[in-house]
């Protein structure tokens, strides 16, 4: 039987060990050293779908052990008065490019999010693809990163993309995200190295009619 409140972990750009558990400022997280993966980077998309923000991420995690047990994770979706409720769509995991297929999940008791057992590291790498969507009651969006830090380590990589609606010009983001265009339009992306983030990605946007 798997101990959820030991082996209990978040991801939001980050994994982190149990909120219980977690990293103290300036000491080391014990928990987090003696983790079956190593939380190495990430790719998120955020996107406008109709009343919606819509996130992808892929997680990418580093074994650092071979056929370890199934071990818990626990996603969090942002608390936060200026948005509503979140739901996630779908979750699969691939161990080295293979594909693992659908992961089901289950409501988190006591907190917004979900949890989930990962596969067991058979390989050298697992790459977890998650969809969520949460409702928006404004021109504001947030996704959590500050997770991170529980790791007692940064981010080797992270990328963040937006797309905003095509009638919608971004008035403050949390980050130095850049303009870029293609075929389908405007988006604005955010590199980072060595990431352990201060702030959750955060964007405002306005209606170019009301310029």
């Amino acid at each position: 039987m798997i101990r959820w409140s030991l082996l209990a972990a978040a991801i939001g750009c980050a994994l982190a060990p149990s909120c219980s558990l977690g990293a103290q400022a300036g000491r080391e997280n014990p928990v987090a050293g003696a983790f079956p993966v190593v939380f190495d980077s990430e790719w998120i998309r955020l996107s406008i779908v109709g009343d919606s923000l819509e996130v992808r991420g892929t997680y990418f995690l580093y074994c650092q052990s071979r056929n370890s047990a199934p071990f818990s994770l626990f996603y969090p979706f942002p608390e936060d008065s200026l948005l509503g409720g979140a739901r996630m769509i779908s979750l699969r995991a691939r161990v080295d490019r293979v594909d693992t297929g659908p992961i089901p999940w289950e409501p988190a008791h006591g907190a917004a999010g979900v949890r989930w057992l990962t596969p067991i590291c058979s390989g050298d790498t697992i790459a977890l693809e998650t969809v969520y969507r949460q409702k928006l009651t404004t021109s504001y969006a947030r996704y959590i990163v500050t997770t991170t830090k529980a790791w007692d380590r940064p981010l080797r990589l992270a990328r963040f993309e937006i797309r905003l609606p095509r009638d919608a010009v971004p008035v403050k983001f949390s980050f130095p995200f850049v303009s870029h265009e293609d075929a389908a339009g405007r988006y604005y992306t955010f590199d980072a190295r060595n990431f352990l983030p201060d702030r959750d990605i955060m964007v405002r946007w306005e209606k170019t009619a009301s310029r």
